[in-house]
């Protein structure tokens, strides 16, 4: 294809002639070719150069005398995002310019599919959409609940996790400095343990050893790094653990021999971090453990938790005596003494 092509005759010893000029101009267009392949570039910004869709006759000529309409769209999707800017744009001369295309979500091997009725469509080669400059942390496996005694899991796997993201919600996987946890809402009052500063590898920063000492409901933590904007977490609980240990939470009271002990005696089960164990469900046992006056314990001394608290009323002691206590146990866990006190 081109103009001014001219024709030479030769024979032997004869004179050669020239042929006047004579133009050769593409044929009807067959086929469409990106011409100027999409560049890698940053998730929300527009694609530089712009991309160029050339239609083509049989020979690979550019035909421009095509002036239709050429579409682009997403043939390889890798990232699962979203192509924006303006993605028909009739041909000039058989060329296609796209000058505003852009993409949300970073990337690796995203392609770009042209299509134009009545020629064959093109594909591009691949490229690539990176995430943009980090500017917040988000909690993207979020805490889930857990025992007073034990790890905080994550709530969709077995790790709290946060991610660097850019302003679009990409990852930043080039991130290379700490994430940090706090407490944010603390209805327990409870002190948060373990490594709470965490290196990012990809931009993702994993949180295996972080605990809460007391149990409540509707903890919330926050995720921040240098400079950038935080996340709180959704809510979780904190519930307690396994029952460890026994606390008169109403201690015995100065009485008369032989009348109630009163107010009742309550016995509460703790776990290892003091917590109530609410989930303990055994009897709780009460006898004399230090007996000055010699004195009979009688009453109903074994009696049921509920709630993980054993309530004893009507309780008494036989005879008079000053610094009497009593023991409490259960099944498992350790006994507790009461304070003294004193039978007249």
């Amino acid at each position: 294809m081109g103009t001014g092509y001219t024709l030479s005759a030769s024979s032997g010893s004869l004179t050669g002639a020239t042929s006047n000029t004579f133009t050769i101009a593409a044929a009807s267009a067959t086929q469409l070719a990106f011409t100027v392949q999409p560049a890698n570039i940053t998730a929300g910004a527009i694609i530089t150069p712009a991309v160029m869709v050339t239609a083509l006759d049989a020979q690979n000529n550019v035909a421009t005398g095509f002036t239709g309409t050429v579409t682009v769209a997403l043939g390889s999707n890798p990232g699962g995002g979203t192509l924006a800017g303006t993605t028909t744009v009739a041909a000039v001369a058989g060329v296609a310019t796209f000058g505003n295309l852009s993409f949300n979500l970073s990337g690796t091997g995203y392609r770009l599919s042209a299509v134009a009725a009545g020629v064959s469509g093109a594909k591009s080669s691949p490229f690539t959409i990176n995430a943009g400059a980090a500017t917040r942390v988000t909690f993207s496996v979020q805490p889930g609940s857990a025992a007073s005694t034990a790890i905080i899991p994550g709530a969709t796997g077995p790790t709290l996790q946060a991610t660097v993201r850019d302003a679009l919600g990409n990852p930043v996987k080039t991130f290379a400095g700490s994430v940090t946890v706090s407490l944010s809402i603390n209805p327990g009052g409870g002190v948060l343990s373990g490594t709470i500063t965490q290196p990012t590898s990809n931009g993702v920063a994993i949180f295996n050893d972080l605990a809460i000492d007391k149990s409540g409901s509707g903890y919330r933590l926050s995720a921040g790094a240098t400079g950038l904007t935080p996340d709180t977490s959704d809510a979780f609980s904190i519930t307690a653990g396994p029952a460890a240990t026994l606390l008169f939470t109403v201690q015995p009271s100065n009485a008369t021999a032989g009348a109630s002990i009163s107010p009742a005696m309550r016995v509460t089960l703790l776990d290892a971090q003091g917590n109530q164990a609410t989930g303990f469900t055994g009897n709780v046992t009460l006898a004399i453990a230090n007996n000055p006056g010699g004195g009979t314990l009688s009453g109903v001394t074994t009696v049921a938790t509920a709630n993980g608290v054993a309530v004893f009323t009507g309780l008494s002691i036989s005879l008079a005596g000053t610094g009497y206590t009593l023991q409490a146990t259960a099944t498992g866990v350790s006994p507790s003494t009461s304070v003294a006190f004193n039978i007249n």
